[in-house]
């Protein structure tokens, strides 16, 4: 990095630190359902059953049982229940889903009957979402966070460019508009910091983009028994994020009144990974239908890059008295573009299937993930002796991961009912623990070089979440159609800064605000076999 680490010897000590980058561990690791309109509709459990281009993504042994090709493609809407207008994006989108083909080869062989090729992509994650709250802040200030942030093992002074580089671009910008006072000590040099009050704060944040995945699988099939398959996924990253923060600000000067303090953070995180998959679907009985899945996923191995802009705008002119007159002081900041390696959690599922009177398909399986084991990595960094190094570990957010990421479980059922005349009608339940633990926070106070590219200081502690899932199948010799209908329920916990009870309290002074982040989801997959 272009900056030497700082071990910082903050007011809360190493072992209580925090950075931003566990909430993009968080959001890389996790995985929408999502694929074509029959796997969603039996609420992604389909991975004993198999025979479904979306298993291609998830066990890829599933892809084994094709017996005839097949394309597909899968368009959705998306709303988000409580979703507003902002950055030119709003609470409905169209999406673009799926795409895929199977190509299977019959082989003139008793035990090894088919082996199969495919090619699926599928949006792998569709980061559109919207958070806003706005509360009274009991006197706390964003600039409050700013203040801490100026004191390592001593109180920096930001008139002084040496000093500049050791804390993050929003510290800077609250300095260069004012937003942080300067104390002087005897030299006349800046020591310390005092902080402007908030009376009421008003948050908003934007995301859209995503992750795609592009899987090229090939499967066996060993005597309708034994089905075996791996697929290499490809990934592309291309995630945009915005900020709008505000506050009602306490005049200093005592008269009374308020004036409006504005930040807003722009983000674009861009990318491309690579994972490996391997999948296994047993049938113990030659003449039954009941079956055993099971699969196990690499790491995603991501190469990330992460440009920011960041705008702040403040009521103060006067560097010294913070006295209150106009015009308002506003400074830009475009920190660096920064680049690092991101590892996300092995998956591991294990799954059962069969079918019921010949018309009754139906699947549960439980998948495990453990975000605590995901790492950082950077193509290069210095480090106190100006030593190069190459893919060198973050180490201080790998313990931040293990403090305050968890294992996460997820739950799916679903079952599939053959009709009259080629329809079907399908429902689905899964269920996805939380990714943090009850104590997560973003603590800037890191020794990792993620430290100096942080230009906001929010927060979203996300929920488990609940799915609810059903469909309806027309299939007809060649051609065939499913929609699927999807609710997803989540909520989320804001904070928009954190402020420490005391040096020796971790707990944010500021309470978060439950924000409803539930989305509903309609799919249109359209089909050939061949």
């Amino acid at each position: 990095m272009k900056k030497k680490i700082l071990l910082v010897a903050g007011m809360m000590g190493c072992g209580l630190m925090q950075a931003q980058d566990i909430y993009k561990m968080e959001m890389l690791s996790g995985q929408d359902l999502n694929g074509t309109a029959r796997f969603v509709g039996m609420g992604g459990a389909m991975n004993a059953i198999g025979a479904d281009i979306s298993t291609m993504s998830t066990n890829p042994a599933g892809i084994g049982l094709f017996r005839r090709g097949e394309v597909s493609t899968t368009a959705s809407l998306n709303i988000q229940t409580n979703g507003r207008d902002l950055m030119d994006h709003g609470k409905t989108r169209m999406s673009f889903d799926q795409l895929g083909v199977v190509v299977p080869i019959k082989l003139d062989d008793d035990e090894f009957k088919y082996l199969n090729f495919g090619f699926n992509y599928h949006k792998y994650r569709n980061l559109k979402g919207y958070v806003g709250t706005s509360a009274l802040t009991g006197g706390l200030s964003q600039s409050w966070q700013m203040m801490d942030l100026t004191y390592t093992n001593r109180y920096l002074d930001l008139d002084y460019s040496a000093d500049r580089e050791l804390t993050t671009p929003l510290t800077l910008l609250g300095y260069d508009t004012k937003m942080l006072e300067p104390r002087f000590g005897a030299d006349g040099k800046v020591e310390g910091y005092d902080a402007v009050q908030a009376r009421d704060y008003n948050y908003q944040r934007v995301q859209w983009g995503g992750v795609h995945e592009y899987d090229f699988n090939f499967s066996a099939n060993f005597s309708d028994q034994i089905f075996v398959g791996m697929t290499v996924g490809v990934y592309d990253v291309d995630i945009h994020s915005g900020v709008r923060y505000g506050e009602n600000i306490y005049d200093p000067a005592g008269g009374g009144g308020t004036f409006p303090y504005a930040m807003v953070q722009r983000e674009h995180l861009s990318g491309s990974g690579v994972d490996f998959k391997f999948g296994v679907i047993l049938r113990p009985i030659e003449t039954g239908s009941f079956r055993i899945g099971a699969y196990v996923h690499s790491p995603i191995f991501y190469a990330l890059k992460s440009d920011q802009y960041l705008v702040m705008e403040s009521p103060f002119e006067d560097v010294v008295n913070s006295s209150t007159t106009l015009p308002y002081t506003t400074r830009d900041m475009d920190p660096g573009r920064n680049e690092y390696n991101l590892h996300t959690p092995w998956r591991f599922n294990l799954s059962m299937g069969g079918t019921l009177a010949g018309c009754l398909a139906l699947d549960a399986e439980y998948e495990y993930r453990d975000y605590s084991t995901c790492q950082v990595r950077y193509p290069y960094v210095f480090d106190e002796y100006d030593y190069f190094a190459d893919g060198e570990k973050d180490h201080a957010l790998k313990r931040e991961a293990e403090n305050y990421l968890s294992g996460v479980s997820t739950i799916r059922l679903g079952a599939e009912l053959r009709a009259e005349g080629g329809a079907y009608l399908r429902a689905g339940y899964n269920h996805e623990t939380s990714p943090f633990k009850k104590d997560a926070f973003l603590n800037q106070f890191t020794p990792s070089s993620s430290y100096y590219y942080s230009c906001t200081t929010d927060y979203i502690n996300l929920s488990g979440i609940n799915r609810w899932t059903g469909g309806i199948g027309y299939r007809g010799r060649s051609f065939y159609a499913d929609m699927a209908y999807q609710y997803q329920h989540q909520s989320g916990r804001v904070y928009p800064f954190h402020v420490p009870t005391d040096y020796s309290d971790i707990a944010n002074r500021l309470s978060g605000r439950k924000f409803d982040m539930s989305k509903h989801q309609i799919m249109l997959t359209l089909g050939y076999r061949f």
